[in-house]
């Protein structure tokens, strides 16, 4: 049969150490191939895995916006109330610099 000629050709190719190996799992097999196995696999996921599964999903669904925090911030500047904390922004636009320095070696 041709898959036996196939067989074969692959077993010659393969070092000698793995087509002992081989050749004995295949006489092995060809001789119990009427056996049928009762073993079966399992997996089992942890509760862990479940929770980040949860939450990967969610933040696919996400667009990555909190949309009260925005309402918020909105509803402070259109009354007037939101106040700039300039030592900060400037603060994080240093911030911002030496991390593109450092990636650039600037």
């Amino acid at each position: 049969m041709a898959i036996d000629i196939l067989r074969d050709n692959m077993i010659k190719a393969m070092p000698e150490s793995i087509t002992k190996k081989v050749a004995s799992g295949i006489k092995a097999k060809d001789a119990s191939s009427s056996v049928v196995s009762s073993k079966e696999d399992s997996v089992s996921i942890t509760d862990s895995a479940k929770t980040l599964a949860r939450a990967t999903e969610k933040a696919k669904n996400s667009d990555g916006i909190d949309h009260d925090k925005v309402e918020a911030l909105k509803q402070s500047i259109a009354d007037g109330s939101y106040k700039v904390d300039y030592q900060n922004l400037a603060n994080k636009i240093l911030d911002v610099e030496d991390e593109i320095n450092s990636i650039f070696g600037l």
